[in-house]
């Protein structure tokens, strides 16, 4: 047993007694000689359990169990005791006192008996506790996919009720950005040779900067995520090889660190990409926030789609009138 383990009595012969049993036993043992050394070390160290003395001067054995508890709540105490009065186990047990053995210690079998029963305690309480965490954990994980799947659903309706391409491209970007809690966000796209890369749109970009790149991007970073075609997480700091592919000027753009990215599909041709940077203080940007980018593309791309066409017949019947 690796556990330390705080032994307290102000006898000192009683108190090294204690002491040569346990650590012939091979346990981590520390002394203290009256309450106050015990609270004092309390302040200092982790002690999952205290062998104490109820009948310690100036400040009792039961005031050190409320007194140890209040510091070290998961600390059990076992009291060492000559007076197993109705009283006291009663007080004991209310202060939250793991148990009590009563003097004389003729026989370390007690001793030990109760000391292991009392770390036995406290592992499972452990093993419990990790298991809370964890349902917990994954508690939070669920409804976070449920509210996320909502969120979803309700920006593919909005973008669903608009028929004019620009509008659907500045409703994705807008969701995109909130739900991610993005520092900013951009949608470039190619011309029409795929030759050069040009902003569409910003979000939490100032319109000057969207002015000074609607013609072109410059050749850095951005271009050449474009050009892959391929989703991109980058969840905190650019790795050095990427950084040395941003140009100065993409600075205007990129809100660093943290970077997703997903391409933009038309009619099975690439077309360009969206693109968020600046995660949330202490929050990287992770695996399922690039998964609700994609799917969030994916059917943005219908819709644009079916925007195209829409506009396509609606230039066709104003020619043939």
């Amino acid at each position: 047993m690796d556990e330390p383990i705080l032994v307290v009595d102000h006898v000192e012969d009683r108190r090294e007694h204690l002491v040569s049993m346990l650590q012939e036993q091979d346990l981590d043992v520390t002394q203290a000689s009256s309450c106050e050394d015990c609270l004092n070390l309390l302040r200092q160290k982790s002690f999952p359990v205290i062998l104490s003395e109820t009948d310690l001067p100036r400040k009792s054995g039961l005031f050190l169990l409320k007194e140890a508890k209040s510091i070290q709540p998961q600390t059990e105490v076992i009291l060492l005791t000559h007076n197993a009065s109705s009283f006291t186990l009663l007080q004991a047990i209310r202060h939250g006192a793991y148990d009590f053995i009563l003097r004389p210690i003729d026989s370390s079998e007690i001793l030990f008996n109760t000391l292991c029963r009392a770390l036995d305690h406290i592992r499972q309480r452990a093993e419990r506790d990790n298991l809370l965490h964890e349902l917990e954990s994954k508690n939070r994980s669920l409804n976070s996919a449920l509210h996320r799947l909502k969120t979803l659903t309700e920006d593919i309706k909005k973008m669903a009720e608009s028929d004019q391409v620009e509008e659907i491209f500045r409703i994705m970007l807008h969701a995109a950005t909130t739900e991610l809690h993005a520092g900013n966000g951009l949608i470039a796209l190619f011309n029409r040779d795929n030759s050069s890369l040009a902003l569409k749109m910003g979000e939490k970009i100032s319109a000057e900067t969207c002015g000074n790149f609607s013609r072109r991007l410059p050749d850095g970073l951005i271009q050449v995520i474009a050009k892959r075609s391929k989703p991109v997480l980058i969840p905190s700091r650019l790795p050095q090889g990427l950084a040395n592919l941003k140009h100065n000027e993409e600075d205007q753009l990129l809100k660093l660190p943290g970077l997703v990215s997903v391409p933009l599909q038309i009619n099975n041709r690439s077309a360009g990409l969206m693109l968020l940077s600046g995660h949330p203080p202490k929050l990287p940007f992770a695996e399922h926030d690039l998964l609700y980018l994609r799917q969030l593309a994916v059917h943005s791309q219908l819709l644009l789609e079916k925007a195209g066409q829409i506009h396509l017949l609606r230039r066709n019947c104003a020619v043939s009138a």
